[in-house]
């Protein structure tokens, strides 16, 4: 059976906010890793996404259906919460538009990047890796497969989201993709790669952006 006949159909709304509308959009992917994802956007702006991973891949039409109904459910709880927020313009805010302040010091731009990404709050860890994947030693390589296994599984998948690019050397292209909500990000800075882990996560900073951020100036 073809992987595309696999992939359960996804949701999408459109729901009001006091004078704002709100697409909200929620669908299955299967690569890198298995996950739901729902975005919430307003004129092409993302405002916030919420992602919950998944163990495996769906495997059968019947994981497929039941998919579906985890989809429907997640797509209406989001939905439940925009509309509940009708009337709480602030909560709303707080909880769908993502903070411009920075509630943190500027990060010295002349630092090496991996001295920056430490400076992030509430980060644990950060694993370098060269643009083929390899950590820098097999303890480390160990350490990562052990508290990330499925992620180790498919590590080799999930670096390929950032594209080689032609020229001297082995480089890709440059971002950030967030394996797991205020958890994981695999960060490119174009001759390597980084994954920064996230302990205590600090909900009022989008880390996404505060790595991007740091990136742009490497």
């Amino acid at each position: 059976m073809a992987t595309a006949d696999l992939i359960p159909t996804g949701r999408t709304s459109l729901v009001k906010r006091g004078d704002a509308s709100l697409q909200v959009q929620t669908e299955y992917a299967h690569r890198p890793l298995p996950r739901i994802t729902t975005t919430v956007q307003q004129e092409g702006r993302v405002l916030q996404k919420i992602e919950r991973s998944l163990d495996n891949p769906i495997a059968s039409i019947e994981e497929k259906n039941l998919m579906e109904d985890t989809i429907r459910k997640q797509h209406m709880e989001i939905l439940t919460i925009i509309r509940g927020n009708n009337n709480h313009p602030q909560k709303a805010k707080q909880k769908l538009t993502p903070s411009e302040a920075k509630p943190y010091p500027e990060i010295d731009p002349s630092l090496p990047i991996l001295e920056r990404l430490r400076s992030l709050p509430g980060t644990h860890r950060i694993y370098r890796l060269d643009n083929e994947g390899n950590f820098s030693d097999a303890s480390v390589s160990k350490e990562f497969a052990k508290m990330f296994k499925p992620v180790f599984k498919n590590l080799h998948e999930l670096i390929s989201v950032f594209t080689e690019v032609p020229g001297i050397g082995f480089t890709r292209e440059t971002g950030v993709y967030e394996v797991e909500r205020n958890g994981l990000y695999l960060a490119s800075a174009g001759t390597e790669l980084y994954i920064v882990c996230i302990e205590r996560a600090d909900r009022q900073l989008n880390y996404e952006r505060e790595i991007r951020d740091l990136l742009g100036s490497y």
